[in-house]
């Protein structure tokens, strides 16, 4: 006897896909986070994931809504991938429809179904608390967003290698390790693979607009997963490079009054310390009285603003160099300030960043470029 029948299974997908509040599995959740994930729940997490390539889904949701799934309750790499082509494929054919004659009616047309595809995802993660899901889905965005063709081109090979319908079926990708979504190589059916390589990194992929988002959680994994999505945002409006000499000429400014007054630099202490308690800034310490009484704040600034002029000015922005550098800057930082706010202020990012949190968010912003389509042989 089938208790759920392939009605009751439309319904449900419907419900869960335009009414349901998204939620976590109770009994796993506790141990699937950021900071706390055990090895079987993280297991038993994966092996529930829905695949959305199947007929049901698609034929009853719309990619908006399979995307709401994907980032709610969580979908296999290989079908979010899918989802994600599909959104690409679309915005390419629209883009090559706009008459080329029409110059300025090409200068002004955006077709952004993609990034309102994985926003619909993300905003589902949100209100679900998935850390996992949403940063799966930053990072095979990132993936699909610049390196389509790349996918594509796996795709075709498969085709032309004649592989047959039921294994083609059966093809899902399988996460070679455990601790994450996505993690380390990411492969199918042994003909192709999405894998990790350091260099050459593609650029940042197309901004996504996470601001709402951020407003909405206060949960670190989410944080830190919303504050990659403003870092590459950051990085190919070029709206970091900006800022960065904005903050270099401050920071040389405060230096050059410093050496020559101290009561400047209690001044300025004082500021810091009406400033970490009037808004909260993440810190978890207090700017240091003696730094600022010797000349350890004005080292620590000047050191803190040539390694910043060197992260723009040294080969290309809108690349890992950039992201390694500022990873470095962050993660000597002992009990900043004032350095914190300036890199608040350069990645875009509000004053719940600690440290802690944007080391996080840089790191998951490497791991965004870090990932490269490319092709093996048969096993």
């Amino acid at each position: 006897v089938r208790v759920f029948t392939n009605a009751m299974e439309k319904d449900l997908l419907k419900i869960a896909a335009r009414d349901l509040n998204p939620f976590q599995n109770t009994t796993i959740a506790y141990k699937t986070t950021m900071e706390n994930t055990g090895e079987a729940q993280l297991q038993q997490k994966m092996e529930e994931l829905l695949d959305l390539d199947d007929e049901n889904m698609q034929q009853m949701l719309t990619p908006e809504e399979r995307a709401r799934i994907a980032g709610g309750f969580g979908a296999t790499d290989e079908s979010t991938v899918s989802l994600l082509m599909e959104a690409k494929r679309l915005d390419n054919s629209l883009d090559v429809d706009v008459d080329s004659n029409n110059v300025h009616a090409h200068q002004n047309h955006h077709n952004n179904h993609l990034q309102d595809i994985v926003n619909e995802g993300l905003a589902s993660a949100v209100r679900s608390s998935d850390y996992h899901t949403a940063r799966q889905l930053l990072i095979l965005y990132s993936l699909v967003a610049t390196q389509a063709d790349e996918i594509d081109d796996l795709k075709t090979r498969d085709e032309s290698n004649e592989i047959d319908n039921a294994t083609a079926q059966k093809a899902r990708i399988t996460h070679i390790t455990k601790e994450n979504f996505c993690d380390a190589v990411v492969k199918t059916n042994n003909k192709g693979e999405l894998q990790k390589h350091t260099i050459p990194a593609p650029p940042p992929p197309p901004p996504l607009d996470t601001d709402r988002l951020r407003s909405a959680t206060n949960s670190d994994g989410l944080l830190a997963v919303l504050g990659a999505a403003q870092v590459l945002r950051a990085m190919q409006d070029g709206g970091a490079k900006k800022r960065v000499y904005e903050c270099v000429s401050a920071i040389d400014e405060w230096v050059d009054h410093g050496q020559n007054s101290v009561a400047f630099r209690l001044a300025s202490w004082r500021d810091q310390l009406a400033a970490q308690a009037d808004l909260k800034i993440a810190m978890k310490h207090d700017s240091s009285f003696m730094a600022f009484v010797s000349n350890k704040a004005i080292t620590n600034r000047k050191q803190f603003a040539r390694k910043l002029e060197n992260a723009v000015s040294e080969g290309n922005f809108q690349s890992l160099e950039f992201l390694k550098a500022i990873n470095e800057i962050v993660s000597k930082m002992h009990s900043p300030c004032l350095r914190l706010e300036l890199l608040q202020f350069v990645l875009g990012l509000d004053n719940r960043f600690s440290v802690a949190h944007l080391a996080r968010s840089v790191e998951l912003a490497i791991s965004c470029l870090s990932m490269r389509a490319t092709t093996t042989s048969a096993d």
